[in-house]
């Protein structure tokens, strides 16, 4: 990923948002980091430095490492990664591929997610991170938590997010943010 493209995807989504990117107090991105055992992509570095953890629209959160509880990236990561491990452990026995609800590509070795949003409407944003590979490389996964239904992108953070707000995105569980009436930021506190 060019940092111009971050660049361009992070001044669009403050236009969209009406927001001005501004000085935020610094994130230990080596810290989350050591944290999560993966580096955090760059283009979300960025962002969340230019407009730091927050609410998009009604109900969509931003996440960062460090943020109060409602926007903690590490402390939504730890509860809903363990969630997930109980779900799949249930879910291990059961010969019906139509109840397991697991991903075949969290099966691959060094592949697993990690949260850099979530919303109240029963969705978690994912990077689908690959050991040894550069973040930026990374896909990112959409979960509906109250079905178990996983959806796939290619494309880092920031383009997943201006695609959304601006209508580029072919997205089911993030179509509400094209709407303008979603377009507005309110900052962590």
């Amino acid at each position: 990923m060019q940092e111009s493209t971050a660049t361009h995807d992070i001044a669009v989504i403050a236009a969209v948002l009406g927001i001005e990117p501004r000085e935020r107090p610094p994130v230990d991105w080596a810290a989350a980091a050591a944290e999560l055992g993966a580096e955090i992509p760059a283009d979300f570095r960025a962002l969340i430095d230019a407009i730091g953890p927050g609410r998009i629209g009604h109900d969509t959160l931003l996440l960062a490492p460090y943020a109060t509880p409602n926007y903690d990236q590490l402390g939504t990561q730890r509860e809903r990664t363990a969630a997930l491990a109980t779900i799949w452990a249930d879910e291990a026995d059961y010969d019906d591929p139509e109840f397991i609800s697991k991903p075949a590509i969290f099966d691959e070795p060094g592949v697993r997610p990690i949260v850099w949003g979530a919303s109240g409407l029963g969705f978690y944003l994912w990077w689908i991170a690959r050991d040894g590979t550069d973040p930026s490389t990374w896909g990112t996964a959409l979960e509906q938590s109250r079905g178990g239904a996983w959806e796939f992108h290619t494309g880092t953070a920031t383009s997943i997010l201006r695609g959304a707000l601006t209508g580029e995105l072919d997205t089911f569980y993030m179509d509400s943010l094209r709407d303008a009436e979603q377009h507005h930021f309110t900052p962590a506190t």
